[in-house]
């Protein structure tokens, strides 16, 4: 790229909005992040909240992780006593 468009566009920043150059900033970090399998993650949630469809991505917990047992329940289904209660 010349110098002198570099530096055309650099002045053209400086009359963004806040808002519009954060969305330019999260825009660049997804075009330059590498392309492993948390970036793609990463570039995902950047772009997401880019548009505005999410506000805040939650970092999954050490204690999220799906290692629970199951339970086995004799009789009849849950979702069945539920209705019945609820009646």
């Amino acid at each position: 790229m010349a110098k002198v468009t570099l530096d055309r566009i650099l002045e053209e920043i400086k009359t963004l909005a806040h808002d519009e150059r954060r969305q330019l900033r999260e825009m660049l970090n997804i075009m330059l992040a590498p392309a492993g399998d948390e970036a793609k993650h990463q570039a995902l949630r950047q772009a997401l909240r880019a548009v505005g469809l999410v506000t805040q991505a939650r970092q999954p917990r050490a204690t999220d992780t799906p290692q629970r047992r199951r339970i086995e329940v004799h009789g009849k289904p849950v979702s069945e006593t539920i209705l019945e209660e609820r009646r």
